[in-house]
């Protein structure tokens, strides 16, 4: 499994959303399966080795995926984990980006909602390219279906 791959061991993140929509992981992680503390979710995620998470649609045209994250629990953990896995149903996998705006408008303000298309990149300081500045190093996408 991809998860148990890239996390070498450590606990494997899942946004609180995605543990109740798919209860299988519970059985499938076992132990190695953290969830975020509601209290504190960005501590109890940071650092996390990987995060898995539901993508709201994926976009052929470009490689990325809309991230709706109602849940502050979910977005800690796309954006604290090391390694990102986003899950994305076929029938979700839309081909351009004018569908993205379709859903955006249609589904009224999310709390939070970004396009992910691979780990942040910059080469700001002294133009050295630096990789997952802000968010996961490495972005994964499952595509189920």
């Amino acid at each position: 499994m991809l998860a148990f791959d890239l996390a070498h061991g450590e606990r494997v993140a899942v946004a609180a959303s995605l543990a109740r929509d798919v209860p299988a992981l519970t059985d499938l992680l076992g132990a190695r399966m953290l969830v975020p503390d509601p209290e504190a979710p960005a501590v109890s995620v940071a650092d996390a080795a990987v995060g898995i998470v539901g993508g709201t649609l994926a976009v052929a045209e470009t490689g990325s995926v809309l991230m709706v994250e109602p849940e502050l629990t979910d977005r800690c953990v796309s954006m604290l984990s090391h390694a990102l896995i986003q899950v994305v149903d076929r029938a979700r996998v839309v081909e351009s980006l004018d569908a993205v705006a379709d859903v955006l408008a249609s589904a009224g303000p999310p709390a939070y909602a970004s396009l992910v298309t691979g780990p942040s990149r910059t080469a700001d300081i002294e133009r050295s390219l630096t990789i997952g500045v802000q968010g996961p190093r490495e972005v994964h996408v499952v595509v189920l279906g």
